[in-house]
């Protein structure tokens, strides 16, 4: 019995140890699972603030935007006016210096040449804009501009171009001075030292050294016209070029005279030719234009001489031109009524004929031929009407 007990009481035993090992495994608290950490929330921003910051811009911005259209609207208009200011028509767009040929040693001066240049205008302010009053809403006074080109300020007078409809008595062959007839035009020579006393006198100038002087050097040797006529074709880049010409304004100046010819023009460049016509306006003394359609630059350079506000005739010799050219050249620089001449002599008398049938046709045109010699006489092939 009692070793009964104690086997049963060793197997309860052994059994209780087992339970007590066993009961931490069944009872034991479970571990929480492992968790990821999550990156700080960040702040969401403020809508309200955003808000009261955008209300506080936008007058600001819209200010600003009406103030560039306002900005844009004057220019639009500004751009508008000076449009409507620039369309005043003219009849020809040439400037002497865009016809500007240079000299070229050893050549003739018939050979045409071609060069372009900058057109250069004159302002001209207009002085009724300036006075009319400004609206009292008006925040600024503005001055407008016209261009004018400068062959023009004078075709709305050639009208009343007093050589117009005048004969010409063509003497530069002759010496000293003349009676001259009132309602004629008599050309004097180079050596004459008065007007005639009646009528309308012009003084023959020359571009060339007339007597061959030497004194008025450098001096050029390209032209057949003063080799034929010994005379020295001055150099215009020289001081001579100057000093000859205001001899000559000087001397006819003091003599009286208001009207020249500035002979040999196609030997030398356009822009030379309208130097020399501006020095004589600088005296007072008008010039009447030889021989355009000979300059050396062509038809352009033939505009740009007749259209000079100082150009007040054109003289025209044997084999220079023909009446329909020289219609055609004094309207299209804006000078219909200005005066032009023909003038003959020696073989030149059919050609003054051929001459005289054309040039019946149109106004202010007359024809003369001389028969003694060069110049020395002038006898009426077309009076002009």
């Amino acid at each position: 019995m009692i070793a009964s007990g104690a086997i049963v009481l060793g197997r309860g035993q052994r059994l209780a140890a087992r339970w007590q090992q066993r009961a931490p495994v069944c009872f034991r608290r479970p571990e929480p699972p492992h968790r990821r950490e999550l990156p700080p929330r960040q702040a969401q921003p403020n809508r309200f603030a955003f808000r009261r910051e955008l209300s506080s811009v936008l007058p600001a911005a819209t200010f600003g935007l009406k103030l560039v259209a306002s900005g844009l609207a004057g220019a639009a208009l500004t751009l508008l006016l000076w449009n409507d200011d620039l369309k005043t028509p003219v009849p020809y767009p040439l400037d002497p210096d865009q016809v500007a040929a240079p000299y070229f040693p050893g050549q003739g001066e018939s050979v045409i040449y071609s060069r372009n240049r900058a057109a250069r205008h004159v302002f001209e302010w207009d002085a009724a804009e300036a006075d009319r009053e400004v609206p009292s809403n008006f925040p600024l006074r503005v001055r407008t501009v016209k261009f004018t080109l400068p062959g023009y300020l004078t075709s709305s007078s050639s009208a009343s171009n007093p050589l117009a409809g005048k004969r010409l008595r063509y003497l530069i062959g002759t010496e000293g001075s003349a009676l001259g007839r009132d309602e004629e035009v008599i050309e004097l020579s180079y050596n004459s030292t008065q007007p005639a006393k009646h009528g309308i006198s012009i003084a023959y100038c020359n571009l060339f050294d007339e007597k061959n002087t030497g004194r008025y050097g450098p001096y050029l040797h390209t032209s057949d016209t003063a080799q034929q006529y010994n005379e020295g074709q001055i150099d215009p880049r020289g001081p001579g070029w100057e000093k000859n010409l205001r001899e000559q304004f000087e001397r006819r100046k003091r003599q009286g005279f208001e009207y020249i010819e500035l002979d040999n023009p196609d030997a030398y460049s356009i822009k030379d030719v309208i130097g020399a016509i501006d020095l004589a306006a600088s005296y007072g003394l008008k010039v009447i234009a030889k021989n355009p359609a000979l300059m050396a630059a062509g038809s352009a350079a033939a505009a740009a001489y007749v259209a000079h506000p100082n150009v007040y005739g054109i003289i025209i010799e044997k084999g220079a031109g023909n009446p329909s050219g020289m219609d055609a050249l004094r309207r299209r620089v804006g000078k219909p009524n200005l005066p032009v001449w023909f003038v003959a002599f020696g073989s030149g008398r059919s050609w003054a004929g051929n001459v005289a049938d054309a040039a019946k046709h149109y106004r202010n045109m007359g024809v003369t031929y001389s028969s003694a010699g060069e110049y020395g006489n002038a006898i009426d092939i077309l009076p002009p009407a």
